[in-house]
């Protein structure tokens, strides 16, 4: 029930316990009509096209409603907090008469005629907002409260549509054969993210025979600043109610205390200290209260027990030891660690794509490295690092490199679009692609216009499914051609890599009489040269050395030394250690000696399209090469991958079939291969980039020959 007439008390009496309570806080809600009013000075957004000279001033509704915490400062002052939802959206409207305009009548045979017409131009602006609202109020009389303060409001969207309507004459339409031109969504350029508004209220506060409050309220938010660059602003008023509920809590009585002790000593060693110290172990307390009127008696018992601590002797006994596990899982020890070097020729092909962002020609948002014109003069392809993607983001590069060295080499670049969405029929948009991939070698490797030929279409020849959003990125995209299939080669390295043994080596501790370690130190060298480091805090722990193909610290055979030393909160250290000697083996004492090495060839040559098996002639022509590596006494292993599209029973399958199909190209008997379709159990790349998933549509072929 409602009682209008009992304005909020900072005090009251609580008729069930009979002692006084504070008010501490009002927390509720509170929800309104927000209506807003736009006010104009523009016709057109920057970047966007339009035909409009000025917009009209309009109005538009919508909801605001969120959670409310108000405090109370003094009796007529209150500090209050507010989170919620509003919103600045509104609808632009302009009214246009365009004289001698060309139009089309809509008849069986459309006939371009020049008329007078009435056109609507309209731009619906979607901006919610994420509000918070600090401000003071202030009594005015007894119910009546006055509101100031500021609104901070984050868009969680600034969107758009905008477009131009024929109204009037009937039966003719525009030149692009509909009635609507100058159609645009998107987000509103140069808009804002975050606003401000003063805000100014009034509201009505009604008290129940409970502790909530019922408020009629009225707020206008002047703003700031404006929505975005153009002229173009928002004030609101909004019109709602607020419910309130207010948080009491008892007046704190006058305390008296008392206190009453009880305490125990006992003498142990303890390690890490200096000197004897007394240390509280264990204390537990009681407490009576009493309360008589305003007054509470309290009177603690209190029982102590209190260790005297002597210092012990600092002396852990540490031991490492070096194991691995056998193909069983067995732990077995390391005597020894076995280096021998390998003569590795690895070959990243080039996938002659490149890949846009949505409705984007811009060559720097998309999937290529830049170089300035100076810097072209130092780039080698075999210089780039050992890294598939970073050889692909180098392809324009790479081809004008190539260009610059073979001026018979001639390339065509075409762009191509997703054909959905913005990019939806947007040939200009293909185009321009095409002419930025070819802008960029004529202005930065100085490659003659006149050998890049340019083509444009929709969707590639090849497209991916333009139903998923992954095949849509992945038509976003130029593709290059080249008049000699040299000029997309792959990149080849030849570098020396080691075969480590074992694999990995774990170094374990064992402690005894260590309890008061406080950290530990794990140093792993050969030599001067650190092979692995690691520290931590509290008992030392086992550590795993995982030696890499491309290490170049173990450098010789002398021998790998592991140490790992304890320290205590003192600064007192113990250290122990073993060694590991090293037989390495290095490409000069294989070739002169008996000893037998091995040669690795590893070729990531056959990129496929989607969701096929199909070698196109470049990578046929490739496979040659790597068939004439092949030797009788060689070791081959064909791993086949795919991307993440689709069931992984499917892709392992199709896998399969692109392992098989690389098999019969080389030619190789089933007694020399193994076979092994990953599918997309293991993702070779990124597959949230286009690039990631065509070159996850892969086989990599590894040769092993050896060599004396």
């Amino acid at each position: 029930m409602v009682a209008g007439n009992a304005p909020a008390q900072l005090t009251r009496l609580n008729a069930e316990t009979g002692q006084k309570e504070e008010l501490q806080y009002y927390i509720g809600g509170y929800g309104a009509l927000n209506i807003n009013f736009h006010t104009t000075d523009f016709g057109t957004l920057p970047g966007i096209p339009s035909c409009c000279n000025e917009y009209n001033n309009n109005s538009k509704l919508g909801p605001a409603f969120g959670a409310l915490v108000e405090i109370p400062l003094t009796r007529l002052l209150r500090l209050q907090f507010r989170a919620g939802y509003s919103t600045l959206s509104g609808t632009l409207l302009a009214n246009e008469t365009i004289g001698n305009e060309p139009v089309l009548d809509d008849g069986p045979v459309p006939t371009e005629r020049r008329r007078d017409i009435r056109v609507e131009h309209s731009l619906d602006a979607s901006i919610p907002l994420i509000v918070a609202e600090p401000a003071l109020s202030f009594q005015v009389f007894d119910l009546l409260w006055f509101t100031a303060g500021m609104r901070g409001a984050f868009a969680m969207k600034k969107t758009f549509e905008q477009k131009e309507t024929l109204v009037s004459p009937d039966g003719y339409v525009f030149l692009n054969g509909t009635a609507v031109r100058n159609q645009y969504a998107g987000d509103i350029p140069d808009a804002k993210t975050f606003h401000v508004h003063g805000m100014f209220g009034l509201g009505y506060e009604i008290a129940t025979k409970t502790n909530l409050r019922i408020v009629p309220e009225v707020r206008y938010y002047l703003p700031l600043h404006k929505v975005a660059s153009v002229d173009w602003a928002v004030q609101s008023f909004q019109i709602g109610v607020a419910l309130k509920y207010g948080i009491y809590a008892p007046v704190d009585p006058t305390i008296k205390n008392d206190t009453i002790y009880r305490r125990d000593t006992v003498v142990v060693e303890r390690p890490g200290i200096r000197e004897d110290r007394v240390v509280l172990t264990d204390r537990t307390s009681s407490e009576e209260r009493n309360r008589q009127g305003d007054v509470e008696y309290r009177v603690a018992t209190v029982k102590e027990t209190y260790t005297r601590e002597v210092p012990k002797a600092y002396s852990p006994d540490i031991q490492l030891s070096a194991f691995t596990t056998d193909k069983d899982g067995v732990a077995v020890p390391v005597r020894s660690i076995r280096v021998q070097e390998l003569d590795v020729i690895e070959s990243y092909p080039l996938l002659p794509q490149v890949f846009f962002p949505e409705g984007s020609a811009d060559l720097s948002q998309a999937s290529a490295s830049r170089l300035t014109a100076d810097e072209t003069r130092d780039f080698r392809p075999n210089e780039l690092s050992r890294d598939q993607l970073d050889v692909y983001r180098n392809l324009l590069n790479v081809v004008g490199s190539r260009m610059r060295s073979n001026p018979k080499l001639n390339i065509t670049v075409t762009g191509c679009t997703s054909n959905q969405g913005v990019e939806q029929n947007n040939r200009q948009l293909a185009k321009e692609r095409a002419d930025a991939v070819k802008q960029y070698l004529v202005d930065v490797w100085g490659v003659d216009q006149g050998r890049i030929g340019t083509a444009s279409r929709l969707l590639p020849a090849n497209p991916a499914n333009p139903q998923s959003a992954d095949g849509r990125q992945e038509n976003q995209r130029v593709e290059i051609a080249a008049n000699d299939l040299s000029a997309l080669e792959p990149v080849e390295f030849r570098d020396r890599d080691l075969t480590i043994t074992p694999k990995e080596v774990r170094l374990r501790p064992t402690v005894s009489n260590g309890e008061d370690i406080a950290s530990w130190n794990f140093d792993l060298k050969q030599k001067d040269r650190s092979l692995l480091a690691s520290e931590d805090k509290g008992q030392p722990r086992e550590v795993t050395w995982t030696p890499s193909a491309t290490d170049r610290n173990l450098k010789d055979d002398g021998p790998v030394k592991a140490s790992l030393s304890v320290n205590n909160g003192l600064g007192q250290s113990k250290t122990a250690s073993t060694e590991l000697p090293v037989d390495y083996v290095s490409l000069q004492t294989i070739k002169s000696s008996s000893v037998e090495g091995k040669r690795i060839e590893r070729y990531s040559l056959i990129v496929f399209d989607y969701n096929s098996a199909q070698l196109n002639p470049s990578n046929q022509r490739l496979m040659q090469r790597v068939k004439e590596r092949i030797q009788l006494d060689s070791k081959v292993r064909i791993t086949g991958f795919a991307d993440r599209q689709g069931e992984a029973t499917y892709n392992r399958e199709l896998a399969r079939r692109r392992c098989v199909e690389a098999q019969r190209v080389l030619g190789i008997p089933d007694s020399q291969v193994t076979i092994d379709p990953q599918g997309s159990d293991r993702l070779l790349y990124d597959n949230d980039r286009p690039e990631g998933r065509s070159y996850s549509r892969t086989v990599q072929i590894e040769i092993e020959t050896p060599t004396r």
